[in-house]
């Protein structure tokens, strides 16, 4: 019997920024400067399309959410290449909403396994989503205590495959187990024990730090062939400890039609990313490759100090 494959919806390519250079003035401010001296330069580095600059828009004022990341003591997800995130609605850091938005997320370099995964969500408006993320070329540090992370001298990508599943639904703060995520998404056991014998339901879940995430959005790039990056650069800020951002990102996201990326706006979209790892200096940060990690509790990755 043939497997039905998830085809792609989108590729993400994502940058981790120095979050300092959105300390030195307010955040609508830094993120406007980043775009003016910085990203339009880099865009511009692709030429024109019919006369017209490639850049379009610009960011607009920024939406607020709350996120954690929930993870077993014994990074139970992390090792099966799992992530639970919660996220709620807020305004000046506290959250709007009564139920959260809960994603688990399948992501690891195989294209395959990640495509041939069934990942439905318990609710009938659970969205599932395929994409590629794509990040820079670049290692962990091998040598004890290092933080920063090794860049080749020619820039490159690499790419992971991710598969979501969104829903809403209650996520309070009370204890949380293994079995609270099965509820919600029947499949888990399988991706953890192909078997299902070992999955325990009552394993508890812990949570990550609170974080407080302001995000950009409305700047693109227009990448031809009716193919156009939508930026989102998002800070995170970590609970009362952390006021300023310790964690930026820029990110811009190409939806595909029918799997597909001409390969003119792939080859544009590969520039642009390249470039930007040169073109934006001191903007650019070169202590983690994933921000991510530094929300998982614990061990589970690598906590912000």
């Amino acid at each position: 019997m043939r497997i039905m494959r998830h085809e792609l919806n989108a590729r993400e390519y994502k940058l981790l920024l120095n979050p300092a250079r959105f300390r030195e003035a307010t955040s609508d401010i830094a993120v406007s400067t980043f775009w003016e001296e910085r990203l339009k330069p880099a865009i511009l580095n692709l030429g024109h399309r019919d006369g017209e600059a490639r850049h379009d828009g610009q960011f607009g004022a920024p939406s607020e959410r709350i996120v954690r990341f929930w993870e077993t003591s014994d990074c139970l997800l992390t090792r099966a290449d799992l992530a639970l995130r919660e996220r709620l609605p807020a305004q000046n850091g506290t959250p709007v909403a009564g139920q959260s938005e809960i994603t688990l997320k399948l992501r690891m370099p195989d294209l395959f396994v990640v495509a041939a995964t069934v990942l439905p969500g318990r609710d009938k408006d659970a969205r599932t989503t395929f994409e590629e993320d794509i990040a820079p070329l670049e290692v962990d540090d091998p040598q004890p205590e290092k933080s920063s992370v090794i860049i080749p001298v020619k820039r490159s990508i690499r790419s992971r495959f991710s598969l979501s599943t969104t829903q809403v639904a209650e996520w309070g703060e009370t204890r949380r187990s293994l079995g609270d995520v099965r509820s919600l998404f029947p499949t888990v056991g399988k991706i953890l024990y192909p078997a299902e014998a070992e999955f325990s339901s009552g394993a508890a879940l812990v949570s990550g730090p609170t974080v407080r995430e302001v995000v950009f959005k409305g700047a693109r790039v227009k990448l031809g062939d009716n193919i156009i990056g939508k930026f989102t650069l998002t800070l995170w800020h970590f609970g009362s400890v952390h006021p300023a951002p310790t964690v930026a990102e820029i990110s811009f996201k190409c939806a595909l039609v029918d799997g597909d990326m001409p390969g003119k706006a792939a080859r544009r979209a590969l520039a642009l990313f390249v470039g930007m790892q040169t073109d934006l200096g001191n903007w650019i940060n070169s202590e983690h490759s994933s921000k991510t990690a530094l929300a998982l509790p614990g061990r589970c990755g690598r906590p912000i100090e």
